[in-house]
């Protein structure tokens, strides 16, 4: 290649390169010269608000009643309304018990070597305050809180033992050992004994008494310790022992004629959205029943009985009713049972509870022991069993339904959706035999937009009409009105053409959403 050539193609090359450079500059220029704009478009939208099934368990509420479905479904209810707390056997009173040893003379000092006996007493702790007879118990709880003081010069033990009284099988013993006091000084020592499912015998040193323990007291100088105590005729040596916050299980003895109060209040219907009206019951059963888990016979005296105020008869209230002891010999309680059938009642105490009443109440006493210590001292009660009174009710979901109501409020917040365009959605599925009248209002917290009503019927499930038992309803609303915060206020009422049959599983849909579209911008 000669040199011309050379030269040609270099040039040729260079000039190619310019060229790609100017084309990369001219797009580059292009794009910063251009401004971004934001990007737009509607999105359909479908939110769920509310989604509720009422059934027969929010008729029923917070309550001991239950639903048990079938082909004809049964409300029963099956529990304790009432346990007889009787204070008098379950909590002892407290008892202090205090010993003070001070020296028969004046003056001193006077020398006492080493394992010198100062005091040895047996004696029994009575417990004040206890009208019964009391001859063993069992604590679920308790404590001695004990103190020992010595002013003497000298060591001092102390030996404190309660033989009837004991924890695993092991009888509570104290031991203290004191050091010399200085002048005009005292040396003591505290602490506590816990006494949780302590067993005590309370028949005393004897084996004879009621409401005593048995104790035994030393006082005096170790004899390990080669050390003599120097006694004057002023020092003293001060024992206290409190028995405290005593909690029984278990109490045997005799209770002595005790009261017993029977008034109860039991809370039967507790429904949040039950709103009035009445439900046919044609009862199976219905019973009051007292179980006396008590080894002593109680007189039952029961004045009146009250379905939400309103008082019911029976042949058995103001009669008095005598309930037998439990047996407790094989160590399993046999209670003696007591029983007043309610159908007997009247007006039918089903008439009254087919309103679904909150309360049913109950005024009366008891008495311990009527006719006095028949067993000998041998009464027996254990409070982790307390006497109970049940109600047993059981009624089949068949019959007529007048004016029953239900209602509920659902709160909503302000939602935040641009330029929303749609409607609010209201669907009602009724699952129910019978068609339900329903009223709905759409309330917006502020005073800026006009409530909205609606009102109808929705059929029952089977309507031979062949209307459907699914209605729904719209509402058309802006963002505006989404973005305040509303309540929406439900409630419905049914009544039937006669006798209904229910399962159990019948429900009643309501479901609220927002649908429609709403603008949607990206920067």
């Amino acid at each position: 290649m000669n040199r011309t050539q050379f030269t040609y193609l270099f040039r040729e090359k260079k000039g190619s390169h310019s060229l790609v450079v100017l084309v990369m500059c001219s797009v580059l220029l292009c794009f910063f010269s251009c401004s971004r704009q934001p990007t737009t478009w509607e999105v359909d939208i479908a939110l769920p608000l509310v989604d509720d099934l009422l059934d027969w368990t929010d008729v029923i509420g917070d309550s001991l009643a239950t639903v048990e479905s079938g082909s004809v479904a049964v409300i029963r209810f099956d529990g304790v309304i009432s346990e007889l707390d009787i204070e008098a056997l379950t909590q002892l009173p407290d008892t202090l018990v205090a010993q003070e040893l001070t020296p028969d003379f004046s003056g001193g000092p006077f020398q006492v070597p080493p394992g010198a006996v100062l005091l040895n007493t047996q004696e029994d702790i009575v417990f004040q305050g206890i009208d019964q007879q009391f001859k063993s118990i069992v604590l679920e709880s308790g404590r001695i809180e004990y103190s020992v003081e010595s002013s003497t010069d000298g060591y001092v033990e102390m030996q404190y033992d309660f033989p009837s009284v004991t924890v695993d099988g092991e009888s509570v013993e104290l031991y203290v050992l004191l050091p010399p006091s200085g002048s005009g000084q005292f040396q003591t020592e505290t602490g506590v004994i816990d006494l949780s499912g302590a067993s005590i015998d309370l028949t005393g040193v004897s084996g004879n008494e009621i409401n005593r323990i048995a104790s035994e007291l030393v006082i005096g100088t170790p004899a390990f310790i080669e050390d003599t105590a120097q006694v004057y005729g002023s020092d003293s040596i001060l024992v206290s022992m409190h028995f405290k916050d005593l909690l029984v299980q278990q109490v045997s003895g005799y209770f002595g004629q005790e009261m017993l109060d029977f008034d109860v209040e039991q809370k039967v219907f507790d429904s949040a959205v039950f709103t009035g009206g009445f439900l046919e019951i044609n009862p199976s059963r219905a019973m009051l029943s007292f179980n006396n888990t008590l080894a002593a016979d109680i007189r039952l005296d029961l004045d009146a009985l009250q379905v939400d105020g309103i008082g019911v008869g029976h042949p058995q209230l103001g009669t008095p009713q005598f309930i037998s002891r439990a047996d407790w010999s094989s160590g399993e309680v046999q209670p003696g049972e007591w029983n007043m059938d309610l159908l007997e009642s009247g007006p039918a105490i089903f008439e009254l509870l087919g309103y679904l009443p909150e309360f049913v109440t109950m005024q009366g006493e008891g008495l311990l022991n009527p006719l006095g210590d028949v067993s000998g001292g041998q009464d027996f009660f254990d409070a982790r069993q307390p006497p109970q009174l049940q109600l047993d009710l059981e009624w089949p979901l068949k019959g007529a339904i007048e004016q029953f109501g239900v209602s509920q409020t659902f709160d909503f917040g302000g939602l935040d959706v641009p330029q929303f365009e749609g409607d609010l959605v209201l669907r009602l599925t009724n699952g129910f035999p019978v068609s339900w009248d329903f009223n709905v209002e759409w309330v917006n917290l502020s005073s800026a937009f006009v409530p909205e009503y609606l009102d109808g019927t929705v059929p029952s499930f089977f309507d031979e009409s062949g209307d459907s038992h699914v209605i729904e309803w719209r509402i058309p609303i802006s963002d505006l009105r989404l973005s305040d915060p509303s309540q929406l206020i439900f409630s419905a009422r049914m009544d039937s053409d006669g006798d209904v049959v229910f399962t159990g599983n019948e429900r009643l849909r309501l479901q609220v959403a927002i649908e429609g579209t709403h603008q949607v911008t990206v920067e």
